[in-house]
């Protein structure tokens, strides 16, 4: 078995949007992170970019928990000149740059490498309701497969979907039955083949049977027309016989 190694060819990068409105600010970061890093990507791996874009609108209605928190928080940054820190708390940001507040605590989840870097530029913060980004998330936030792998398409004619199903016709209702497996087939055929050889020798005795019967009729009929022919014949030539006989006696007597 072969190691499976991800290369940039295999990433498919979806689009995420996400309403700000009401959102804890330290959630709606690590939920971001996760997408960024791609760490819920089956592909992931460390030296690549797995992770996806996101889209964030609303940003200045992002919800700070804590007491007081809004003057508390501050933001610092470094002119790397002698006294140019500058500082600005978390309320002040709010007002002349809202969107940095969300992608601050987004960069601070993310490597502090040049992977992390082109992993934040995949973040896209607005601090109202619309964005530029229709065309990429209509293209893009599909579920494609990736370019290496092949779809199968099975593909079903009419006439094969029609033989492979046993309909079943009755009086009230029409039942489709399941298609059959070609052991159950095998065994249809082997019972068919073995009903009409049962049936066949069914057939030829019964057709025997009948045949005898017709001829044992019809012999009793014949035999019975023949003896009564017999018998009229016998009583017809009975009276001839005793008529000449009576004559021939009279005839003597008169000789005599």
């Amino acid at each position: 078995m072969k190691t499976y190694i991800t290369k940039p060819s295999h990433l498919r990068p979806k689009w995420h949007v996400f309403d700000a409105t009401d959102k804890t600010l330290g959630r709606l970061a690590t939920e971001i992170s996760s997408l960024l890093i791609g760490k819920g990507n089956p592909r992931y791996t460390n030296n690549l970019l797995t992770g996806d874009y996101v889209i964030v609108v609303n940003a200045e209605k992002v919800r700070i928990t804590g007491n007081n928190k809004a003057q508390q928080k501050k933001y610092y940054k470094h002119s790397s000149y002698p006294g140019g820190l500058t500082e600005v708390t978390l309320e002040r940001m709010r007002e002349k740059h809202p969107s940095r507040i969300l992608r601050t605590a987004v960069r601070g989840m993310l490597p502090k490498t040049s992977l992390g870097r082109q992993m934040l530029s995949r973040l896209k913060v607005y601090a109202g309701e619309s964005h530029p980004h229709e065309a990429q998330i209509k293209t893009f936030s599909r579920n494609t497969p990736p370019k290496h792998r092949t779809k199968v398409v099975s593909e079903v004619s009419d006439e094969t979907a029609v033989n492979s199903l046993n309909i079943v016709e009755t009086e009230n209702s029409i039942e489709t039955a399941t298609p059959l497996t070609a052991s159950e087939q095998v065994e249809e055929s082997v019972e068919e083949d073995t009903d009409q050889t049962e049936e066949q020798p069914e057939n030829s005795t019964e057709e025997s049977v009948e045949e005898d019967t017709d001829q044992t009729e019809e012999q009793p009929e014949n035999s019975t027309e023949e003896s009564v022919e017999e018998d009229t014949d016998q009583t017809e030539e009975q009276p001839e016989n005793s008529t000449e006989g009576e004559e021939n006696s009279e005839n003597a007597k008169v000789g005599e």
